[in-house]
């Protein structure tokens, strides 16, 4: 939906390549000023996030590889909707990516994924009262394996860049907010 008090407004809007996860848009706008402009952006699913707590606090998260930026990194389990209700995502996208089912799922918050680019809304969850399973990673995911860190462990791991993820980092943010809570 258009803002009708934003800045620029779409001229016209065509899109320029689309697979079955995303499609890139390229609009000519109007900038302010009458003066034309172009912006492309990315469309893709909204995404599920999970921060899986056990029972001693500490954090699951899977070592992953990234094909764009070459690199492997810890990251929280994640990954599109798939057309699905964002908590059921959520639930099947901790169980394929760790094996871990969680009795409680709460809602932690979303945010834009890079709203300079994207369109994509990612929803934060948190899952504890977990059970141990066998991960069914997908053939297209690179996936190493996956361990329990404490937070402390993990602001560690930020600072050495081992945890770079933005969306990951957002989402342990909303975690530790949500920890302190239920600890009062």
């Amino acid at each position: 939906m258009t803002d009708p008090d934003a800045p620029i407004t779409t001229v016209s809007s065509k899109i320029v390549y689309q697979n079955k996860w995303i499609k890139i848009h390229e609009d000519k706008t109007m900038l302010p000023g009458n003066k034309e402009g172009l912006y492309a952006y990315l469309e893709s699913n909204d995404s599920a996030n999970i921060i899986a707590i056990d029972d001693k606090d500490r954090v699951c998260l899977v070592r992953q590889f990234r094909y764009p930026s070459q690199s492997w990194g810890w990251e929280s389990p994640a990954g599109g909707n798939d057309g699905q209700d964002s908590i059921d995502a959520a639930r099947r996208e901790l169980e394929e990516e760790t094996g871990i089912r969680a009795d409680n799922m709460e809602a932690l918050g979303k945010a834009l994924v890079s709203c300079g680019l994207m369109v994509e809304r990612q929803h934060m969850f948190v899952a504890y009262g977990l059970h141990v399973g066998e991960a069914h990673v997908d053939d297209d995911e690179t996936i190493s394996g996956m361990q329990f860190f404490s937070f402390e462990e993990i602001d560690k791991m930020i600072e050495r860049g081992e945890v770079r993820d933005n969306q990951t980092i957002s989402a342990l943010y909303l975690a530790k907010q949500w920890l302190a809570k239920r600890e009062k």
